[in-house]
């Protein structure tokens, strides 16, 4: 649709998710405040419930026609399918963080948080002006700061997020460096401008319009812990309480996809075969060293950090494919990240769940707390099996399709190196992974084992990851269906 026509369109529910889980935020930051601490409990509960009406509202904007708001936010369905993303992702983090809260001494400020960080990261998934774009990024990027540093009594976590504060600062300001130099070439930060006048950008100054691309790319790199910009992400994720890991490892990467999906395709698009290669350069060099640091890896939190970096460059490997003279691809490539994505998510979540459940009850992070797991808790020896295979590409797993789309689209699209390298590099996982599987296998000597027992809060969270992984690499038609015939960008 074309953007004239968007600007007529009524906008009354377009930015209504953001809009809801702003009022939730404030609603119970201003109730931290006056009520006691004892009273406060229930706010974990308002908080699910406000992220609950987003995302009825997130699901309401598939049925409408692209519509814009102040010319700056659109409801389309890519903003949709990443604002849902992101809205369930919340759900799953705060189901997580009702069990940690219960049993940590950790800062009551995490609630609002974390729901100020959703509200910054719709605005990522929804914005079509750079400025909106940085405003979201640093919303989610400051209240992710204090999240990982949320135990102020542990050294660990407040030096993971000092250097997460560090690290995050240097990647917005490159950001937002080449964020002035599309301005200035162009005179406007408006995405739906800039990929009307992207042709002339490019052929005007095209030294200057790669040097943009380049310094976006990297800034966004520090965001997704792509490689050589990943080295923050152990220590933050370590340091991290359990549920913000997460949080770090799924929402805010999915925002800061989205993010990056939406100003390349909207500011670089004239330029797309000459630009985008270096998206597939940075997803070989992110799968490759991910994997092989995750390799030795003893700490669990650690091992699933530098597996997220790997995922990251899965991910990425459909924006190198996105060429100028593939349009009609486009929407198949969005289809392919955003599947990945969802499946990430359950797994990921899922298997940062129970490693948290069996390294308090074992008293150590160490992958050795896995040992005898089924004979502790068969359910969770059941889960966390799931998830890593799933992370690992097992077939009949979420993990598997992802991949599997992916790996088809680089041969379609005449990258097959890309695919080549995405299967080698899942090869390569299973070592790692397969070892948690042994471990979680292996029989314990003979002798009193103490069970381990997960509270009903962290059950039903476990249980609705398994679901999700599961459910979409059995049946992935029920994802797939509606983003296929959702239309895509407006």
């Amino acid at each position: 649709m074309p953007a004239t026509d968007l600007l007529h369109q009524p906008y009354g529910s377009t930015m209504g998710p953001m809009i809801i889980v702003t009022a939730a935020a404030f609603i119970v930051m201003i109730l931290e405040f006056l009520l006691r601490k004892g009273d406060r409990r229930w706010l974990s509960g308002l908080s699910l419930a406000g992220i609950a009406a987003a995302l009825v509202a997130a699901l309401w904007n598939f049925h409408h026609e692209p519509a814009i708001a102040l010319n700056t936010v659109v409801v389309d369905a890519f903003g949709s399918v990443f604002s849902v993303l992101i809205l369930i992702s919340a759900l799953l983090v705060l189901l997580f963080t009702l069990d940690y809260t219960g049993r940590t001494k950790v800062a009551s400020e995490h609630t609002y948080l974390i729901l100020f960080a959703v509200v910054g990261a719709l605005a990522m998934a929804t914005a079509v002006d750079l400025v909106t774009l940085y405003v979201g990024l640093e919303l989610l990027s400051v209240a992710s700061y204090v999240l990982v540093a949320l135990r102020r009594h542990s050294a660990r976590s407040v030096e993971a997020g000092a250097k997460y504060l560090l690290m995050g600062a240097v990647g917005s300001a490159v950001v937002l460096y080449g964020m002035s130099f599309v301005y200035g070439i162009s005179g406007t930060t408006n995405l739906i401008e800039l990929g009307s006048n992207g042709f002339a950008m490019y052929n005007n100054y095209p030294a200057i319009t790669v040097l943009a691309f380049l310094l976006m790319l990297a800034g966004m790199g520090f965001k997704l812990s792509l490689v050589p910009f990943h080295m923050w992400t152990p220590d933050a994720y370590d340091g991290a309480p359990a549920p913000i890991s997460a949080f770090l490892a799924t929402l805010s990467k999915t925002a800061a996809f989205g993010m990056l999906l939406r100003m390349l395709l909207f500011a670089f698009n004239a330029a797309a075969t000459q630009l985008f290669w270096w998206a597939g350069v940075l997803a070989a060099v992110t799968m490759v060293v991910g994997n092989l640091i995750a390799l030795p890896q003893r700490n669990m939190k650690r091992l699933l950090a530098f597996s997220s970096v790997a995922q990251a460059g899965y991910v990425l490997v459909p924006f190198a494919l996105i060429q100028t003279n593939h349009f009609n691809d486009w929407p198949g490539l969005f289809d392919s990240i955003s599947f990945y994505l969802y499946a990430y998510t359950f797994m990921t979540i899922g298997a940062f769940a129970v490693v948290y459940v069996v390294s308090r009850a074992r008293n150590t992070i160490d992958s050795d707390a896995l040992i005898g797991l089924y004979q502790r808790s068969p359910w969770l020896a059941a889960a966390l099996t799931v998830f890593v295979l799933g992370l690992a590409g097992m077939p009949l797993t979420a993990g598997f399709i992802g991949k599997f789309y992916i790996f088809t689209d680089t041969v379609h699209l005449h990258q097959a190196w890309l695919g080549v390298l995405l299967f080698l590099t899942s090869v390569a996982s299973f070592y790692y992974y397969l070892g948690w599987v042994r471990k979680i296998f292996q029989r314990e000597p003979v002798g009193d084992i103490e069970p381990i027992r997960a509270s009903g809060t962290m059950n039903v969270l476990v249980g609705l990851c398994v679901l999700g992984t599961i459910a979409l690499g059995v049946v992935p038609a029920v994802l797939l269906h509606p983003l296929l015939n959702s239309g895509w960008l407006y």
